[in-house]
């Protein structure tokens, strides 16, 4: 027997959500009057619409949730932190240090080669701008110290290396000079004909014909300069060369020692009588090395220690009186050790 069919009964979700509706359809309705009502401006007109709009989507959401079984929320996972980024470091400035200026006589820095080494330390004879003759013949001499760990020997040399040698040639300097000691340095030379500036750099050479340590120069000049700068020839009056110093002497030590324990080391005071009243200074030579230059007037030279020779080998030291007329005659002495 068949039952007759059960009207099925509306749940109170549904009328809730239908009359909810319904509300809304009545107001965008009421919206729509009041907004051709043209009491109102278009941005009210539109606004009005969007929110008619607005309404409706929420209560189709409201509908579809009610009619939907609730679902469990999944856990999101939390978002990786961003890594963090370290600036990287500025990088390092470097000061630049100005280099000093240059001694009078000096070119620059000093160049060991091996352990020699030098420094210019000051003019001794003719400096910076000294005024000379066309041709007169004069000895330059610089005081040079050894700053390297080595002596240097009689056999080391002055050279020149750039300018005007102005007659000028490798010379030996003759004495031997101890670590930190210092030593005056000459070199024979001739003044260029024509007047003006003449320069010339020089260096020390070791016995195996290197240059090292620092340069040193000469700087005269030839003739005056006029008012207009143009160097010219002055007008002297002839001047005579010096007599020659007299009655030559020395003092010698001899101390054994040297190589192999069997040279003698020669050391003592050189003498002389001044028979010139107008020389500029006196050379003063060993075996024909020129060994230093003396002012005018002077009548004795310390021999400095540390020239070694062969026992009954003579020495001979000479004494020679100059000027810018030229050089007067050696005056020579010899002695052996022992």
């Amino acid at each position: 027997m068949l039952k007759p069919m059960q009207t099925k009964k509306s749940s109170p979700n549904q009328m809730y959500v239908w009359g909810l509706v319904a509300l809304l359809v009545i107001s965008g309705i009421v919206v729509l009057v009041f907004a051709f009502r043209g009491n109102e401006t278009g941005e009210d007109e539109v606004n009005a619409v969007y929110t008619n709009a607005a309404a409706t989507v929420a209560a189709q959401q409201l509908t579809l949730e009610a009619s939907a079984p609730s679902a469990t929320p999944t856990l999101q996972a939390s978002p990786t932190p961003a890594v963090t980024i370290t600036a990287a470091a500025s990088p390092t400035l470097f000061a630049t240090l100005a280099s000093s200026g240059n001694p009078s006589g000096s070119t620059g820095g000093s160049t060991a080669v091996g352990c020699n080494n030098s420094i210019f330390v000051s003019d001794v004879t003719f400096p910076d701008n000294t005024v000379v003759t066309p041709g007169q013949t004069f000895t330059k001499t610089w005081k040079l110290q050894n700053t390297g760990t080595c002596a240097w020997t009689t056999t080391f040399k002055v050279s020149p290396v750039s300018g005007s040698a102005m007659g000028g040639v490798a010379t030996p300097i003759g004495v031997t000079v101890q670590p930190g000691g210092t030593a005056d340095i000459s070199v024979a030379m001739t003044a260029p004909a024509t007047a003006g500036d003449a320069s010339g750099y020089w260096i020390l050479t070791n016995d195996e014909g290197q240059n090292f340590g620092q340069s040193f120069y000469i700087l005269v000049k030839v003739g005056a300069a006029s008012t207009t700068g143009t160097a010219t020839a002055t007008a002297t009056t002839a001047v005579s060369a010096p007599t020659a110093a007299n009655n030559p002497d020395i003092t010698l030590s001899c101390t054994l020692g040297g190589t192999g324990g069997t040279q003698y080391e020669h050391a003592g005071t050189l003498t002389w009588e001044d028979k010139s009243d107008n020389e500029t200074g006196f050379n003063i030579y060993m075996n024909g090395t020129l060994l230093a230059t003396v002012a005018a007037n002077s009548t004795s030279f310390t021999v400095q220690p540390g020239t070694f020779f062969d026992g009954g080998t003579a020495s001979t030291f000479s004494v020679e009186a100059f000027n810018s007329g030229g050089n007067a005659t050696q005056a020579a002495v010899s002695k052996t050790c022992p």
